[in-house]
C-alpha cells in the first residue's frame, strides 16, 4: 500500500489535534511541540491553512483555531456566534476607543435578538440592556439581521408585528431592508424609535428603560425622524447604528452596535461613525472567511411589488 505524503499525513495530523479541540486555541509553539513538528514547516501549513479558511488566526492573540470553512468538508468547526464574538471582540474594544463610543454585539437567536457583548462609554447609557438580555425580533427590530435573511425568514419576521401589518407596511419594511442591504447598515431614528413602544414596556424596571421611554418621546414630539441616516439628518435624531458580521454561509452571524454618541457630535461624524463601524465589521468578516450574500435584486424587486 503505498505511503501517503509526509505533507499531507502532517495536515491530517494537525487538523485531528485541532477537531479534538474545537473550542480551544493554540500558539506555533504549542503546535509544533505537540506534534513534534519543525517549527519552520508547521509555521508554513499554518498560514496556508489560514488562507484556505480552514483555520482562523485570531487577531489579538495570533493563536489558531478550526476555521468555518471546515463546515463543508463534515468536521467539528461549526461557527456560531460565540466563536465569531471572540473574534470580535478586539474591534469592538477598537470602535469603543477610536470614536467615544458605546459598542454592543447581538445576535439573533431563534425570534429573539440575544445581547452577547458591550464595551460602554462613562456618559449616562439610555435604555440600558445588559449582556444576556433577549429581546423579540419583531418590526421594527432586528433590520440589521433581516436584510440579508431568506425570504421565507423576512416573511415570518413581518408576521410576528403586533399589530398585523397591512401590505402596503409590508412593502414598506421591504423597501427598508433594500436599502439598509445597499448602505450595509441600519440606523435607528429617535423616530423609529417611538415604534419600540411594545419591546420597551417589555423592558419595565431595567436600568434606563424610564430614561429611554422620555427621550424618545421628547424626540418624537419635535421630529419624527428618519428612518436610515442621510448627511442631511440631525445626529441627535440617531440613536444608533448596526451592522453585520457575516460566516462563511453568508449568514448575519453576529451584528454591531453603536450608539450613546458625544453631545457635540456633527452629521459628519455621525456619518464617520457609520463608516468606521462598517470598516469594523468587514475586518471581522474576512477573518472569519466569511461573505456578505448574493441578493436577487429582481426577487426583491417581485417581493416589493407584491405587497405594494
Amino acid at each position: 500500500m503505498a505511503r501517503p505524503a509526509p505533507s499531507v499525513e502532517r495536515t491530517v495530523r494537525l487538523l485531528k489535534f485541532l477537531a479534538e479541540r474545537p473550542k480551544e486555541r493554540f500558539s506555533l509553539s504549542d503546535i509544533s511541540r505537540n506534534l513534534a513538528f519543525n517549527k519552520a514547516t508547521c509555521h508554513a501549513m499554518l498560514v496556508e491553512l489560514v488562507n484556505e479558511g480552514m483555520l482562523i488566526r485570531h487577531p489579538a492573540d495570533k493563536c489558531f483555531m478550526l476555521g468555518p470553512a471546515l463546515v463543508n468538508l463534515g468536521t467539528a468547526a461549526a461557527l456560531d456566534a460565540h466563536e465569531a464574538l471572540d473574534i470580535a471582540k478586539a474591534e469592538m474594544a477598537a470602535i469603543h476607543d477610536d470614536l467615544g463610543v458605546s459598542c454592543v454585539a447581538t445576535s439573533l437567536v431563534g425570534a429573539d435578538v440575544v445581547v452577547m457583548a458591550r464595551r460602554d462609554v462613562d456618559r449616562p447609557l439610555f435604555g440600558y440592556l445588559p449582556v444576556g438580555n433577549r429581546s423579540p425580533a419583531v418590526p421594527p427590530y432586528a433590520k440589521e439581521f433581516m436584510a440579508w435573511a431568506r425570504p421565507e425568514e423576512v416573511a415570518e419576521w413581518l408576521d410576528r408585528a403586533d399589530p398585523r401589518l397591512g401590505e402596503s407596511e409590508r412593502g414598506e419594511y421591504l423597501r427598508d431592508l433594500e436599502h439598509v442591504r445597499r448602505v450595509g447598515y441600519h440606523a435607528t431614528s429617535f423616530g423609529e424609535a417611538m415604534m419600540l413602544a411594545r419591546i420597551v414596556e417589555m423592558l419595565h424596571g431595567l436600568p434606563g428603560a424610564e430614561e429611554l421611554r422620555r427621550a424618545i418621546e421628547e424626540r418624537a414630539r419635535a421630529r419624527r425622524g428618519r428612518r436610515d441616516l442621510d448627511p442631511d439628518d440631525s445626529p441627535r435624531s440617531i440613536m444608533a447604528i448596526r451592522a453585520p458580521v457575516f460566516d462563511p454561509m453568508g449568514s448575519v452571524v453576529l451584528a454591531l452596535g453603536i450608539g450613546q454618541f458625544p453631545p457635540d457630535a456633527s452629521s459628519d461624524m455621525v456619518l464617520g461613525y457609520a463608516e468606521r463601524l462598517r470598516e469594523g465589521t468587514s475586518r471581522i468578516t474576512e477573518v472569519l472567511h466569511g461573505a456578505s450574500p448574493t441578493f436577487d435584486s429582481q426577487v426583491a424587486a417581485a417581493m416589493i411589488r407584491t405587497t405594494s
